[in-house]
């Protein structure tokens, strides 16, 4: 593999395996320059740790911006399963319940949230506006502090239900 030379901009990924860490950071440092290397940067996070859940954010942004949404989503949906996975919660989003969510570890938990938004807005972008609505319900039971955002995807699809 070849090594991007890192400067201080840096992201904190948090304990990561360095591995992994080098991986994620030579992504985001080529995403603009080089979106195919970014792109098998983050694809090999993965394979090398799956559990690693900032590995899959990092992709389905990357495909999402690349506007590659059938490929955003199933990078999504991946991480939303090990999400679940790590939270002793099931796959299937639509069962979950804000006793489970508030009974989960704090990391993984957070990024269950963030995995739903974003399939609420990949969805959107995909043109699934009923999927991303019933996401968007769901995220808001479990998150009714909008700690995650939600609100902006949910501004989104309001605006284009408006037009």
């Amino acid at each position: 593999m070849v090594q991007t030379s890192l400067s201080e901009d840096l992201v904190d990924f948090g304990d990561l395996p360095p591995p992994v860490n080098a991986l994620l950071q030579q992504g985001v440092a080529t995403h603009a320059s080089d979106p195919a290397r970014a792109r098998a940067c983050f694809r090999t996070a993965i394979e090398t740790a799956p559990e690693v859940l900032p590995s899959y954010r990092c992709l389905f942004k990357l495909q999402n911006k690349l506007r590659d949404f059938d490929s955003a989503y199933e990078t999504a949906q991946a991480g939303l399963a090990q999400a679940a996975a790590q939270c002793a919660v099931s796959r299937d989003w639509q069962a979950w319940t804000p006793a489970q969510r508030a009974a989960a570890p704090e990391q993984p938990g957070r990024f269950l949230l963030q995995f739903l938004k974003a399939l609420a807005f990949i969805e959107l972008r995909r043109g699934n506006e009923d999927t991303s609505a019933r996401a968007l319900a769901k995220l808001a039971e479990l998150d009714p502090e909008d700690g995650v955002g939600g609100s902006v995807v949910a501004a989104l699809l309001a605006h284009r239900e408006a037009i």
